[in-house]
């Protein structure tokens, strides 16, 4: 029997609060990792990947969807003629913005939207990028998402999510709150089956990634509230009342082991 993979994919999705605000509330936090050596080592073997795969040549064009404060828009910007990022948060495009021209790269420009409501008609960009990229990116999360990142693409998709993830802070609170926990792999489960059903030919990658971040309590509650779906409501002051219990002088140390896919293909 054929599976529906489409079908199973909107099943599993989840109605997230407000990402707009969400997104918002950590472009602070993502702007100040993008000179961590750490990232810097991470956003180069995504470079020499596709690099590698002759995807970036010098006149080639390029869509970053969800593009944050341009990690990855910017490294584009350095080897290609031209890069196009979007995002659903407009503090994540002010400061990718700031950072391209503190960079003096003149060849990118930001567009604020959201992948879902996004018209590649309307904006000009069925089939008009050669390559189209997706780090990381919750606005791929489902079928059409998914359709709608092929359609924009001339020659070339690549997209990454995680397989696994395992953060100890968060794990135990939503075993605390008995929140059933969501595979991490979906994105790439679903994709990777979409695309070979489509008559593509996938190419996927893995990688382990472990890191640890420092968090307000206060600042930990929100994200954890803002990652929920819409449907599920706890009180914010138990969720303190438990993040106090890891925290050593109001700062916690959330601890995360993860495996990551690179999918890549040619359309």
């Amino acid at each position: 029997m054929e599976i529906d993979f489409a079908k199973l994919w909107e099943r599993d999705k989840t109605n997230k609060k407000s990402q707009q605000q969400f997104w918002d509330g950590r472009a602070e936090e993502f702007n100040s990792k993008i000179s961590e050596s750490k990232t810097i080592k991470q956003t180069k073997e995504v470079i020499n990947y596709l690099e590698k795969k002759g995807v970036l040549e010098k006149d080639c064009s390029v869509l970053d969807i969800g593009c944050g404060p341009g990690k990855y828009t910017m490294a584009f910007a350095k080897k290609v003629k031209a890069v196009t990022g979007t995002d659903i948060s407009s503090k994540m495009l002010t400061l990718a913005k700031g950072n391209a021209k503190n960079s003096g790269l003149d060849n990118t420009r930001f567009v604020q939207s959201s992948w879902a409501k996004a018209n590649l008609s309307t904006m000009g960009w069925e089939q008009n990028f050669d390559l189209v990229f997706a780090s990381f990116c919750p606005g791929i999360d489902g079928p059409k998402a998914l359709k709608k990142l092929v359609k924009a693409s001339r020659k070339h998709c690549f997209i990454s999510s995680f397989v696994t993830r395992k953060d100890r802070v968060l794990d135990g609170l939503k075993d605390r709150l008995g929140i059933k926990k969501t595979p991490w792999g979906i994105q790439t489960y679903y994709s990777f089956n979409l695309l070979w059903n489509w008559g593509y030919y996938p190419e996927i990658i893995y990688h382990d990634r472990t890191w640890s971040n420092d968090y307000d309590i206060d600042q930990m509650a929100d994200n954890f509230l803002a990652r929920l779906d819409e449907r599920i409501y706890f009180n914010r002051g138990d969720i303190v009342d438990y993040l106090k219990e890891f925290s050593v002088d109001g700062k916690i140390k959330e601890q995360t082991v993860s495996k990551v896919a690179w999918i890549y293909w040619q359309v």
